[in-house]
């Protein structure tokens, strides 16, 4: 068992599963139909370096648009 917390969408998916009702293994902790799937380290490491030059230059707005244009690959 993984001790990262569950997925939303997938906890209400498994719900959904059950007829609505929160299935008992899931908890505080995912489980293995609940864990959040793999996100990329590069993206956020590409991501995190432009918000962090952007603060360097006092250049908030960039920092903004830098995370807002770092599309989760997870997310359709």
């Amino acid at each position: 068992m993984s001790n990262r917390q569950p997925e939303t969408l997938k906890t209400f998916e498994a719900a959904a599963r059950e007829g609505g009702k929160k299935p008992d293994d899931v908890g505080l902790h995912a489980t293995p139909e609940t864990t959040p799937p793999p996100d990329s380290i590069e993206r956020k490491a590409k991501t995190a370096t432009k918000v962090l030059d952007a603060g360097v230059e006092k250049k908030p707005e960039e920092a903004t648009r830098a995370v807002q244009e770092s599309k989760d690959p997870r997310i359709p």
